[in-house]
């Protein structure tokens, strides 16, 4: 689905300028366009609403509020680090929309039950804190209206570049000399938790598990992406056709770099 591009204002204060922005959005074909797929991807696949309210976890500088705002929800966000709420609320100020942002974790929202109609997470369930993880999605679980959404992105477990990267950690020579990446962790303490280092994708088995006994029925998963990060401007064009062609094939689509889930509360599920 096409959704319309946010305008990016000019006085952003460079100290305040989200790395996300200026080095992918705003960056080399390839990021520009990995940048934008999973949001669209995940948005696009929302319901269209008329003023219904959606929470993005996860916000960052606010892409997804904008694409939410778009499909006619009213914007909320939360995000763990709040580094780049200035430049959301800018974006948002540009655009001519009005977000709330809130600093929240996914395992304790700050919200009374039943008052979203719909939740994303766009590659943010492999950063929060696997121990928490099931928490996380009983509180989307309360703060859905019964028979609201949740979608979320994460990296697909057994895509070829996750599965290269669980090779690696095992060899750390290789590691010294590719290219610097989220890496899975294993076993980490809560006081060595950080969601900007902490990467443990999960299985779309493991995943279904959680949502399912949390109260959600499994509307459908994707798996998509097949584009590298550091391809080439010239080359893009090449690796976008050749994307194409791999997510129609059924037995080389489940390798795509990106797993995207869409669930749906039960009604009288959790909540």
């Amino acid at each position: 689905m096409n959704l319309p591009e946010p305008l990016i204002p000019d006085d952003i204060p460079e100290d305040r300028m989200p790395s996300l922005l200026r080095n992918w959005f705003l960056g080399a074909k390839a990021k520009r366009y990995l940048s934008r797929r999973r949001f669209q991807t995940v948005t696009g696949m929302l319901p269209a609403a008329s003023g219904g309210r959606a929470l993005d976890v996860g916000c960052g500088w606010g892409y997804n509020l904008f694409l939410l705002r778009a499909r006619g929800y009213r914007p909320v966000g939360i995000d763990i680090v709040q580094n780049d709420f200035l430049a959301a609320s800018m974006i948002a100020d540009a655009n001519g929309y009005e977000i709330d942002l809130l600093g929240a974790d996914m395992s304790s929202l700050p919200f009374r039950s039943e008052q979203f109609d719909a939740v994303t997470a766009v590659e943010t369930f492999e950063h929060v804190f696997y121990p928490d993880r099931k928490r996380a999605i009983r509180e989307v679980g309360r703060i859905l209206a019964p028979g609201g959404t949740f979608i979320l992105s994460t990296p697909n477990y057994f895509s070829l570049v996750e599965s290269a990267k669980r090779i690696v950690v095992g060899l750390p020579f290789l590691k010294r000399v590719l290219p610097v990446m989220c890496y899975p962790v294993g076993d980490v303490s809560r006081e060595q938790y950080h969601p900007y280092s902490y990467h443990r994708p999960a299985p779309l088995k493991e995943i279904a598990g959680m949502l399912e006994s949390e109260g959600f029925e499994i509307m459908g998963a994707r798996k998509i992406i097949f584009i590298w990060k550091s391809v080439p401007d010239i080359l893009f064009p090449l690796c976008l056709a050749a994307e194409t062609f791999f997510e129609k094939i059924p037995l080389i689509r489940g390798l795509g770099s990106t797993l995207v889930v869409v669930a749906k509360k039960r009604v009288g599920g959790s909540g």
